[in-house]
Order: structure tokens, then sequence, then C-alpha cells
């Protein structure tokens, strides 16, 4: 049963800001890129990391740095959707630059209800990237963020969203055979307390579980269905960045 959080602006924030460290295929957000990031001191970042780490939403790692859970991957990829559709609306609705837009998103986006912003993506026509290019995450209600450990699905093709080990060797692993977010791997068979076997392009490979447990994954196919859905239903299904 999934935990509801009830979160600060400043808590969502971070969250947000090492959902697009992991988005860039960053294994781990460390203290100095958040700090950066949020232009507040490497102290600050770690008295919040320990505080999200105790709601379940990172794992953190002192010295080291954070990665988001199941849970913080939820709530930051929500937080994300709303940014860049607000990008979205006020550059292209409201004549405002890209600069301006990216800092007036960072105020709306935690205010902004979900069905006020499902409302907004609709009337936009269901833009598929914000004006900088990247892609905006669909709603729940689409289907697109429903997310799981790749340990614990069944068999089928799934997309892979996030690398969240905080073990180095695990990272290198995963990325030396090309499990990096983005690509799309099929569960061909699963051992009860053994290895996955998942077929990637046209190579089979045997993943242990307890690295399995670091691929965080969305079945694949239900963002296409919900773009089919929105052409059907005459919505254009991209938009041209700005």
């Amino acid at each position: 049963m999934s935990q509801k959080h009830e979160l600060s602006s400043a808590e969502e924030e971070y969250l947000e800001a090492i959902y697009t460290k992991q988005e860039g295929k960053a294994s781990v957000a460390t203290t100095r890129d958040l700090a950066g990031c949020l232009g507040v001191r490497d102290a600050s970042v770690t008295e919040m990391l320990k505080k999200l780490s105790e709601k379940g939403l990172v794992d953190y790692t002192p010295y080291r740095g954070a990665t988001l859970t199941e849970a913080g991957c939820a709530i930051a990829t929500k937080v994300k959707r709303k940014h860049r559709l607000l990008e979205r609306f006020l550059v292209d609705i409201c004549g405002i630059d890209t600069h301006e837009s990216h800092k007036q998103a960072c105020e709306i986006e935690h205010v902004i209800s979900d069905k006020a912003i499902d409302n907004l993506s609709a009337q936009l026509g269901h833009p598929s990237t914000c004006p900088g290019g990247s892609a905006i995450p669909e709603s729940d209600s689409e289907g697109e963020t429903e997310v799981s450990k790749l340990s614990d699905v069944g068999k089928g093709a799934y997309t892979i969203r996030f690398l969240t080990s905080r073990e180095p060797e695990t990272i290198s692993r995963l990325c030396s055979l090309g499990l990096i977010p983005g690509l799309t791997v099929r569960v061909l068979r699963t051992i009860a307390k053994g290895p996955l076997i998942i077929e990637t392009k046209d190579t089979q490979i045997a993943l242990g579980r307890d690295v399995a447990e670091s691929l965080i994954v969305s079945p694949e196919g239900t963002e296409a269905e919900g773009r089919r859905k929105r052409r059907r239903r005459g919505a254009p299904s991209t938009a041209t960045p700005g």
C-alpha cells in the first residue's frame, strides 16, 4: 500500500532536482550537484536529504549523494510533469521567454492541482515535450507513471526509467550491459529467489535480483497507447520545442 506524503515546496524541489540528475543518466545526485542546482549550502542539502530519507523518498549515503526511491520517483515525476506543462503554457500561450517561464513554473508547480494540470494538458493538445525539448511525463490517469522495481515484475516488456543503486560497481555493470534509462527490455522468465532472464535487442541476460532491484521500470506500451487514443480524439501527439 502506498504511503501518502505531504511535502513542502522545498522538499518537492529537491526531489525534482534529483529526478533531473537521474534523468540525465547520473547514477547519484551528489550533495554538490544539488547545492549548485538549487543555490543552497552543502549543509542545507545534507539536512534535507536526511529528512527525505526518513520519509522513504530517497536513498541517501553521506559523502556520496542520493537516488530516488519508488515513492520519491512517483512524486518527482508528477512535479516535473507540472513544471514542463506550465513552461509549455507560459511560452506558447502567454509569450513568456524560456528563462522567465522556468522561474515562474518553479513557483506555480507546487500549488496547481493535479486536475488543473490535466485540464491544461488537454487544452494544449497533450504536448509531449517542454519548450527545451525534454519529455513531459504523462499523468497517472494516462497510465505512464506506474513504476516498479524490475525484480518485482512479471513477464512482459518494460522501459527502464531510473538506475537507483548506490553501489558504483552495480551502476557500472548495468551501464556495461546497456541497461540505461530509456531502454526497453523484455522479461522472459522469472525464477523464485533466482535471476530474471531478460532480453534486450537480440541479447538474453541472466540478471540477479539484487541487481534487478536497482532498475526502476514502467510497462512498455502505455505511453504509445495513450498517444494513439489522443490521435483518435483528433489531438496532436507532439509539440515543437520552443
